[in-house]
Order: C-alpha cells, then sequence, then structure tokens
C-alpha cells in the first residue's frame, strides 16, 4: 500500500528561516538605501561650491592688494583720473566691449563690486591685460579712486555674452550705499554710476 504524505510534515531542505527578533521591526521594514539626489540638486551644489571659491579667490586677492592697487589711492590715479574725458555710456560699448550692469557693496560693505556684462570679447580683454585700460572707480564726492587688486583675472578667457564681476577693497569706507561713482578706463570716464546696496 502506498501512503500519502502530508506536505505539512516534509522536511525543507537548507536552514530554517530565522524569526524576527523584534516584532515590530518585522511589520516595519527599514527603509532602504537614500534614493540618489536629483541632477540639478547635484548641479546646483556643483555651482554654490564654485561660485564660494571664486568670491574666495577674489577676497583673497582683495585683502592682498590693498595698498598695492586694492584700496583707495589719492596719487599717481588721481591725474589720470581727472583728465578722463566724460563719455556717454555708448562709448564705454563701442570701445571696451562691455556694458556695466551694476556697481554695488557686498560683504558687509567691505568690497565694491563692480558687475559688467560682455558685448565683445576682444575688445574686453584690454580691461585684463592693458595696464592703462584696468578700470578704475572714482568717488565723485570726495575723489577717491579704488583700483582693481593686481592680481586680476589675468588668465581669465572671457566670452561675448557673459557676465563677470570685479571687486575692489573699500578701504575706509570710502564708498557708500547711494553715492555716485565714475569708472574710468584709460582716458574716458563714464559717470554717475549709482551703488547700490
Amino acid at each position: 500500500m502506498s501512503t500519502v504524505e502530508d506536505p505539512s510534515d516534509a522536511v525543507t531542505a537548507g536552514p530554517a528561516p530565522a524569526a524576527p527578533a523584534d516584532p515590530v521591526a518585522a511589520a516595519d521594514p527599514s527603509p532602504g538605501p537614500a534614493p540618489a539626489r536629483p541632477r540639478s540638486h547635484r548641479r546646483r551644489a556643483a555651482y554654490a561650491l564654485v561660485g564660494a571659491a571664486v568670491v574666495v579667490a577674489a577676497v583673497t586677492g582683495v585683502i592682498s592688494g590693498v595698498g598695492r592697487g586694492g584700496g583707495p589711492d589719492t596719487a599717481a590715479p588721481a591725474d589720470a583720473v581727472r583728465s578722463a574725458k566724460a563719455v556717454a555710456e555708448s562709448v564705454v560699448q563701442d570701445r571696451y566691449g562691455v556694458r556695466v550692469d551694476l556697481v554695488g557693496l557686498t560683504a558687509l560693505g567691505g568690497l565694491v563690486q563692480l558687475r559688467f556684462t560682455v558685448l565683445d570679447a576682444d575688445k574686453a580683454t584690454a580691461l585684463f591685460h592693458d595696464e592703462n585700460a584696468t578700470p578704475l572707480l572714482q568717488v565723485e564726492q570726495g575723489g577717491a579712486v579704488l583700483r582693481p587688486p593686481e592680481s586680476m583675472a589675468h588668465k581669465l578667457k572671457l566670452l561675448t555674452g557673459a557676465s563677470y564681476f570685479v571687486l575692489y577693497a573699500n578701504a575706509a569706507n570710502a564708498v557708500r550705499p547711494g553715492a555716485s561713482l565714475s569708472l574710468v578706463i584709460d582716458d574716458v570716464r563714464l559717470e554717475h554710476l549709482r551703488v547700490q546696496n
């Protein structure tokens, strides 16, 4: 006679599954690894990191430039500034290939930022490579002249249509919110640039 085996009596090969030590853990399994961040978050983080590095490098250059062309100067550049001829913004754009977008205070008023857009990269290159074309800022009331640091981006490759900025040390708080500045490049002057806060 044959016997029918009860499947519940069958022995399975291999180790028996371990009983959960914590019944709550068995009911609510822990989540797996955290989901990967979307690319946009990684990209924003990368831009923020690069931006922070640029600011640190610029501030370091400005701080090292104070006293060597990084702060207010009332000696040699003042003569060049006085003899510069006032021109319309279109002249600066045509001659140097840049449009001034903003002059503002940053870093709790310790730095003055000149922000500009490059209209013609070939013409704008002179601002970074020709000592005579170094952009100076003059406080219209009081006459203090701010020079950019000597280490100002000599290896920077300018791109037409891109925006850039130059930081100037605001030593002795020569520049205040609402003040009027003149941008002096070589023998021309763009007047009445209002300082934003």
